[in-house]
Formats: C-alpha cells, sequence, structure tokens
C-alpha cells in the first residue's frame, strides 16, 4: 500500500465534477491522502482564470459527504470550501485539474484550472495544478502519462519545502508515460497570442455569432520554458506566485514618479 503523505487533499478543476481528469486525479489523490475531497464546478468553465463571483449568488449542489457541484468559478469552488465547507478542518492540500489539454505560457493567465490552484494559495493551502498536453486536431486524450506519473510527480513536490505564497503548475507532455525524456523545471514564458483568431460564422438561423480560436505553438526554442519543454516530451513543472510587478522596469521609473 502505497505511504499516505497527508490527510485531507481538496479536488478541483475547470473542466467540470463529471470530466474524466478529475475522476483520475481522485484515484491518485486516494494513493496519498485519508480523505479526499471534491469542490468543482457543474460545467466546464474553461478560460475564466482566477474569477470569482463578487456579483453574484452561486449554488452548491451536494452529490455526497466529500462531493460537491458548484454553480460557479474554479476559483470559487476553492475559495468556498476552504472559507466554508473545510473551514474547521483545512484541506492539507489541493490539486486542481487534471485538465483537458495543457495550460502552457501565455493559457497559465487563462485557465481556470491554475486560477482555481492560485486562489488555494492565497488562502494559505499549498496547490498544485495539473494538465495533460492533448493534441489539437480531434483527436480523443491520451490520459496515459498524467496517469502513470502525477503520484510520483506529486510526492516529489511534497517532499519539497516550498513557499507559502508558490503553488506549481504541471504539464504532463502528450505521449505514453514510458516515452518521456524526464522532468524539468520550468519558467512560464513570455506570451504568444498569435495564434489566436476571432472566426465568424453563422446559427442556422443565419445570425452572425464569433468564437475564439488558438492554436499552440509547437515549435522548441528554449526548453527552460515550460511550452517548449513539453512539447519537447518533458515533463513541465513550473513555481507560480501571484505576484507579477515587472521589478526591473519598475526600477526604472521609480525615480521618475516617486517625487
Amino acid at each position: 500500500m502505497s505511504k499516505k503523505l497527508v490527510n485531507r487533499v481538496l479536488l478541483v478543476n475547470d473542466d467540470g465534477i463529471d470530466a474524466p481528469g478529475i475522476r483520475i486525479l481522485k484515484s491518485i489523490a486516494e494513493k496519498i491522502a485519508n480523505e479526499v475531497w471534491i469542490v468543482a464546478p457543474v460545467v466546464d468553465q474553461s478560460g475564466v482564470s482566477c474569477s470569482v463571483s463578487l456579483k453574484s449568488p452561486f449554488r452548491v449542489q451536494k452529490r455526497n459527504q466529500t462531493e460537491y457541484a458548484v454553480y460557479g468559478t474554479p476559483a470559487d469552488c476553492s475559495l468556498f470550501a476552504i472559507k466554508s465547507l473545510m473551514a474547521k478542518q483545512l484541506p492539507d492540500l489541493v490539486l486542481s485539474g487534471i485538465n483537458n489539454g495543457s495550460n502552457l505560457g501565455f493559457e497559465t493567465v487563462l485557465s481556470g484550472t491554475v486560477g482555481a490552484a492560485m486562489m488555494a494559495m492565497t488562502l494559505g493551502v499549498p496547490a498544485i495544478a495539473l494538465s495533460q498536453v492533448s493534441s489539437e486536431d480531434n483527436i480523443p486524450t491520451d490520459w496515459h502519462c498524467s496517469t502513470h506519473l502525477a503520484e510520483s510527480v506529486i510526492r516529489q513536490l511534497l517532499s519539497l519545502t516550498t513557499p507559502k505564497n508558490t503553488c506549481f503548475n504541471i504539464n504532463f507532455p502528450n505521449c505514453r508515460a514510458e516515452h518521456i525524456k524526464g522532468i524539468k523545471i520550468t519558467k512560464q514564458g513570455t506570451a504568444d497570442v498569435s495564434k489566436f483568431v476571432v472566426a465568424e460564422t453563422q446559427d442556422p438561423e443565419g445570425h452572425e455569432y464569433f468564437w475564439f480560436r488558438a492554436q499552440r505553438n509547437q515549435n522548441v526554442l528554449d526548453d527552460d520554458k515550460e511550452l517548449d519543454a513539453a512539447n519537447n516530451g518533458y515533463v513541465a513543472i513550473t513555481p507560480l506566485h501571484y505576484e507579477r510587478t515587472d521589478y526591473d522596469f519598475y526600477q526604472q521609473i521609480k525615480a521618475t514618479f516617486n517625487v
């Protein structure tokens, strides 16, 4: 039997409570925790980042003693679980995912999966976001890599002394687990939004509507960046925090305005 590392783990995601990734993650979490709780959106909430329902109430559907479906965002799920549902006995760890598709580079800014982990982190609970990179040509996602490697990677990260204001973003490459080249500690990297397009189309009644489309850059330019590392067959692990200050530029302009 695998050694349990923590007492309580909270699982959240942005694909929805019935998505395959969070069910895979539950089976993994049960190997490292005594209790596994799930608080996840009722429907897909991809792309909402760390959005919180400040201007509208949200409802919660209790499915059983440890599973709750939230009519809200992924960050709502972390916030509700930590500040209300589990407030008297907090989770020792939040695992967000496993996302169906990558959260690499600029995608990290948009990701509800990462947003839920960031929310947990800001509330003082250690958090890890996990994503399974997939192809972008409508081929079903191959979960083999994350299914077989996630437990080991999580155990390695939990063995570290991690700052309280840091969470992890893990991306498993789109290959079989036995074919990975290794693990790389990576950086988020600069934004590449050149592949974003706005597709205009019409509904059956002839009314126009629009759809955002994006394609991930497949070129490997610098495998210290998470996108390039995952493209090159590595499990990419990036430590993240919410501080986004550009300190180099901050120092340049500080003297100009701070008079």
